[in-house]
């Protein structure tokens, strides 16, 4: 299955162990395209694109990783028309697991499947140890599956990094949500598939370390959560992101605009029982909310 899929990486601080990635990356896959999503293009990533043969652009957070992602599938389809499938990647992602991954038969099997839309390992958190908890997803219930599970699993909602998303389906689900630049771009965009009767499934049996911004473990009612340990600036974009899908999706998927707010409410916790600088991040995400209730999308 390597031979069929090509991988975007999108980068913005240009850590150093990049180079070894993306190394590992082209030693096992046909195509890679990096995106440069830094405001200012770096001429190091640039040059280094360039020395290991790797697609190159500067998305200058244009979109948001969104917008990095529509433009690095535009330069994908247009370097090798023959991709079947495409990775999504970011510098917080380690990918040391993928070869094993994409050769795994419970993996290939899934991507052959044309109503699947994508598969991805399982992550855990660099900074907590914690498993992802991934959700099922029905119109009026929801539910979720253990941290700890091997094999493959249908649920609602991938993380992008680590995802192999099949071209055929993207096709059918359209462009990434520019407007949400990125908090639940991801989400959006399964729910999308969703409706489009493409389903998005985990294999337990693999998993990646990654990092969602700077997440602190704590204990509620006995069992171990996570805070996200987020900057006020991204809290509003979170409570902002969060209430637009709430409101966009009530109709179709009331359970999921029903978990939206339960997920406010699972941030301002962690905030107050984990985390520094309380009351500018509550306010950040109430503000957030407040506008994403009452503005429509792409105009707050």
């Amino acid at each position: 299955m390597a031979e069929t899929t090509a991988a975007i990486m999108v980068v913005y601080k240009h850590p150093r162990e990049l180079e070894s990635a993306l190394r590992q990356l082209g030693s096992v896959l046909p195509q890679v395209v990096v995106v440069d999503n830094a405001e200012h293009a770096d001429a190091g990533l640039a040059a280094l694109a360039k020395t290991l043969k790797c697609g190159y652009l500067h998305g200058a957070n244009v979109g948001g990783l969104a917008g990095a992602y529509n433009r690095a599938l535009t330069v994908v389809r247009q370097r090798w028309p023959a991709a079947e499938q495409v990775v999504l990647l970011d510098e917080d992602s380690d990918a040391s697991s993928l070869p094993a991954f994409l050769a795994d038969s419970d993996t290939r099997a899934a991507l052959a499947l044309p109503g699947t839309a994508a598969v991805s390992p399982a992550y855990r958190d660099r900074a907590t140890g914690l498993r992802g908890r991934y959700i099922w997803l029905r119109r009026f219930r929801l539910g979720f599956n253990p941290r700890e599970f091997t094999g493959l699993r249908d649920v609602a909602f991938l993380i992008n990094s680590m995802s192999v998303w099949r071209l055929a389906a993207i096709d059918q689900v359209g462009a990434f949500n520019q407007n949400l630049a990125v908090d639940h771009v991801d989400t959006e965009y399964c729910l999308r598939a969703r409706q489009r009767g493409l389903h998005v499934v985990v294999n337990g049996s693999f998993e990646f370390p990654h990092a969602i911004g700077d997440r602190k473990k704590y204990k509620l009612f006995g069992m171990e959560v996570q805070a996200g340990g987020h900057s006020p600036q991204r809290r509003y974009m979170i409570g902002r992101n969060t209430a637009w899908l709430a409101r966009g999706w009530v109709l179709r998927e009331p359970a999921f605009a029903a978990l939206c707010m339960a997920r406010l409410a699972y941030e301002a916790v962690g905030i107050v029982l984990a985390e520094t600088r309380v009351c500018a991040k509550l306010w950040a995400l109430l503000r957030g909310a407040v506008n994403g209730l009452f503005t429509r999308m792409g105009r707050a």
